[in-house]
């Protein structure tokens, strides 16, 4: 049975179910296998655990997003993650008006898998609260006409059913259950299981509460820009009630896994507090609840940007979404990680492999096994033929 953590996360086990892009890498040529697609930095949410914690409020024109996956596709494209940055199913085009269905929709007809990675809380925006209608009735924005959902199928109030039905997977986070620690409830949209895995995770964080900081809670003490009228809840105080509401979710939805992190930004703790996550995953069901130990350590050098690379919403290309958990980051998409422009993607894929950025900035890596493995098969190691069950999810190294 292939391990949890190497169906549903990225570890680099899946590389070798991709033999062809491999084998480019040695002749010295990148080959793109999925790609992250982070289409706004706007957010409904604020998460004491937040690696882009700084965000200007960007949202990427559906023209770049569309223009970028026609260079890709026939690159050898099979996959796309649209995540955040912010919180993806709040997207909107302020100049074609296209959405998150849209997004969806577009990626799905070039005949590509799709993940999707969002919080799950109720959406406040604008004052009004976004919630499914008991009458499976909804709002169509672009005519103005009340229409009917499919009978039975709820999502969020800004989510057709049908564009859930497009996705092969949806990570939610239970970031509700921290948020502003007034332990929201996680709402989880009615997928159809045959279609969509449904995954959940949660990361053990401390919050340490500044008003004056425009994202309210921060990561860490470093963080903390002053010493008045703050306040500080530990992670381990939580935990018994925590994995109460875990184990209600995993017996209420029925998900295909639940992943438990540690914090990237405190990586003092993280093994201390792995520890502790994986006796819970133990306590409420080891076939589905899973500790991942990530621990952040400098790679020699990257070319993760290849075969996953990161299009974020400030229309730059950057080698992976981990870049802001680097402190001279400053919580955002820094200008120091940046590959190449959306509309240069094409030409950078043309040119020669070489490292995606100099191997000396970034210590808060936490893929570095997966960046060692890509790093030599570049420089010429043979990767095995896999054996066994395919992992689930193969296309999303």
């Amino acid at each position: 049975m292939t391990a949890l953590k190497d169906s549903f996360t990225s570890t680099g086990e899946k590389l070798f179910w991709h033999q062809e892009a491999m084998q480019n890498l040695r002749n010295g040529k990148g080959q793109p296998i999925v790609s992250h697609i982070m289409p706004t930095d706007v957010c409904n949410a604020k998460c004491g655990f937040c690696s882009v914690g700084e965000r200007p409020g960007d949202v990427m024109p559906f023209s770049w997003i569309k223009g970028y996956l026609d260079q890709l596709v026939p690159l050898g494209l099979k996959a796309v993650i649209i995540s955040g940055g912010g919180n993806p199913i709040l997207y909107k085009d302020k100049e074609s008006g296209a959405d998150f269905n849209d997004l969806v929709d577009h990626i799905h007809r070039l005949g590509l898998e799709i993940g999707l990675i969002t919080n799950g809380m109720p959406l406040v925006w604008y004052g009004g609260t976004y919630a499914p209608d008991p009458n499976g009735d909804y709002n169509d924005e672009k005519s103005g006409n009340r229409m009917r959902y499919i009978p039975g199928r709820y999502s969020w109030k800004t989510v057709r059913p049908d564009t859930l039905d497009k996705l092969t997977w949806c990570r939610i986070s239970m970031a509700g259950l921290d948020s502003n620690h007034k332990e929201q409830e996680v709402f989880v949209p009615d997928f159809d299981r045959s279609k969509t895995s449904l995954g959940f995770s949660w990361i053990m964080a401390d919050l340490y509460e500044e008003p004056s900081h425009k994202h309210g809670w921060v990561s860490t003490p470093e963080d903390i820009r002053t010493e008045m009228d703050r306040s500080v809840v530990l992670a381990t105080s939580r935990l018994p009630w925590i994995e109460s509401k875990i184990r209600e979710y995993v017996e209420k939805h029925d998900p295909s896994y639940v992943r438990l992190l540690c914090n990237c930004l405190q990586p003092d703790l993280i093994p201390e507090r792995h520890a502790m996550l994986r006796a819970m995953g133990e306590r409420i069901d080891p076939s589905r609840v899973f500790s991942q130990f990530k621990p952040p350590r400098q790679p020699r050098v990257c070319y993760k940007g290849y075969p996953h690379p990161v299009l974020n919403c400030d229309g730059w290309i950057y080698p992976c979404d981990s870049v802001v958990l680097n402190r001279t980051a400053g919580h955002q998409f820094n200008s120091d990680w940046r590959i190449c422009r959306w509309d240069e993607v094409g030409e950078f894929y043309a040119q020669p492999v070489r490292p995606n950025v100099p191997n000396t900035i970034c210590p808060g890596c936490v893929f570095s096994d997966q960046v060692d493995l890509i790093a030599s098969v570049v420089n010429g190691a043979e990767t095995p033929m896999p054996s066994g069950a395919r992992p689930i999810h193969e296309n999303f190294v």
